[in-house]
């Protein structure tokens, strides 16, 4: 792995390097302005949020969270990419699991 060159690494590492940043900004931006950023709704959703300010928090956590997953996984590629692969799937379920329940708890009403 010592010999590849940066074109090399980059094509190995793109995709967890963009997972890594599209989330953690997102995850920063949603613990500072205490709300959801316009890029994370979908056009035409004006529902009334249950408790925005602690959805913008937990959920800024939640994608700070996968963000480290998707750290953990850019270093676990040059080791094993079996063991990367498994890794984010855990990540990502986790993820999805807990972000499902804050939006139960806190996101828009009538979700369901």
């Amino acid at each position: 792995m010592l010999d590849m060159s940066l074109s090399e690494i980059l094509e190995l590492t793109w995709i967890p390097i963009l997972a890594f940043a599209m989330s953690f900004c997102a995850g920063v931006h949603m613990l500072i302005i205490k709300k959801r950023p316009p890029y994370l709704k979908t056009r035409g959703d004006n529902r009334t949020m249950r408790n925005e300010k602690k959805f913008a928090e937990v959920g800024g956590k939640l994608l700070i969270f996968f963000a480290m997953g998707a750290a953990a996984m850019l270093g676990l590629l040059f080791v094993n990419p079996w063991a990367a692969l498994a890794e984010i799937i855990v990540v990502f379920l986790v993820f999805s699991w807990q972000w499902r329940n804050m939006n139960e708890k806190y996101g828009p009403i009538g979700y369901k």
